[in-house]
């Protein structure tokens, strides 16, 4: 089987939906020796998928043709031809929830992450929001399968996009481990004060800085909460790339007054983040929606103590391992921030239960959902 991929939407490798893109694709043909695969990359990302595994062939498409009109008319116009001249047997859109067409030529299959516009206000311009709503679940339904990353995702799916259940297979994201279970909490603490200036106990948060979908603005007004209670030990990491909202954030640090509890570190490499996670305390994640959330499998990974919201996919990717809180109360989120910093015993035992946890998820299984629902595709 042939599989025309396309590598749209990659964010130049910063992004959860970057990491799958990555991983999966890396993998496909290495499941399967009969499967071989085109990648259609924009030229500028073109090196993230290198070197591509035996089998897999990138072809580089015009840096301008990413612009999010252009590509929505790539998707229309050339991707179906693009398929045809390779004489593919398969489409596979790894970010369908950003790009999709709506005739390819061939049985497709599409990897949608999450609806969050439908559930985070403000999070996109009008007409962005008209396509988002109306253009994108007609173009879901023209596909042969789907692949949702979570349960909550496959809920929106179903109940906003009129997909048909049988037609999606949930295949849960993984994420790279190896490097962030044997981190011993004190060498890490070395070198993010080397690498970074941090030196202090903290509170981690890994994303993007994005307003609001991310809800910086009220973890910061809890962490004001703690601030004004006298109950604030510890500064609060901010990792992220800078993002739609940023300025909201940074403002609103300063408004509250925590210029000197707050630290922006700006886009963390890869080879940093696991020492960064291990010299965390706690690490935190107060995200308004999210279709899986990778920084939660790679904090409990590390060891750290997750303290996590109680909404959308966050419960089914940490189970029984976090302590959970209202995203939308800044008090929620400060009482139970408080109740983890000060309580050792139950931080090490939800360090036990998230190591656990995070074992139970692999890149090799998110692949093999894909490389399932193209053989049916295929056969449909």
């Amino acid at each position: 089987m042939k599989i025309g991929i396309s590598a749209f939407a990659a964010d130049g490798g910063k992004s959860g939906i970057s990491q799958y893109m990555i991983n999966v694709l890396q993998r496909l043909p290495r499941l399967d020796t009969d499967v071989r695969c085109v990648v259609f990359v924009p030229a500028a990302e073109r090196a993230l998928f290198e070197p591509a595994p035996s089998g897999t062939e990138i072809i580089s498409v015009a840096d301008w043709m990413a612009h999010p009109v252009a590509s929505i008319l790539w998707h229309l116009c050339l991707y179906p031809l693009l398929l045809k001249r390779h004489h593919c047997d398969c489409a596979f859109l790894p970010a369908g929830n950003r790009r999709l067409g709506l005739w390819y030529g061939v049985p497709s299959v599409s990897t949608i992450h999450d609806l969050s516009q439908l559930h985070v206000e403000g999070k996109y311009d009008p007409l962005r929001m008209f396509y988002i709503r109306r253009v994108l679940p007609l173009m879901m339904q023209r596909l042969t399968r789907l692949v949702s990353v979570s349960k909550s995702t496959r809920r929106d799916l179903v109940n906003h996009a009129g997909i048909q259940p049988e037609h999606i297979r949930v295949a849960y994201n993984g994420a790279d481990l190896s490097g962030f279970a044997n981190t011993l909490r004190a060498e890490a603490r070395e070198t993010v004060a080397t690498a970074l200036g941090i030196d202090a106990p903290f509170i981690l948060y890994t994303a993007r800085l994005e307003h609001p979908g991310k809800n910086h603005v009220r973890l910061l007004e809890a962490i004001a909460l703690l601030k004004q209670r006298g109950l604030l030990s510890h500064k609060l990491v901010l990792a992220g790339s800078r993002w739609n909202g940023a300025e909201v954030i940074e403002d609103r640090i300063a408004q509250l007054g925590l210029v000197d509890d707050v630290i922006i570190t700006g886009f963390v490499d890869a080879q940093l983040l696991p020492p960064l996670y291990a010299a965390a305390d706690v690490f935190v994640f107060p995200s308004l929606f999210e279709g899986f959330g990778i920084p939660l499998l790679e904090s409990m990974a590390a060891g750290t103590a997750v303290c996590a919201a109680n909404v959308s996919s966050i419960p089914e990717v940490v189970g029984d391992a976090a302590l959970l809180f209202d995203p939308r109360e800044p008090d929620d989120i400060a009482r139970q921030l408080e109740r983890l910093l000060h309580d050792s015993a139950l931080r090490l035992q939800l360090v036990g239960r998230g190591r656990k946890q995070a074992q139970q998820f692999s890149w090799d299984d998110a692949a093999s959902g894909v490389l399932q629902q193209c053989y049916e595709a295929v056969a449909a």
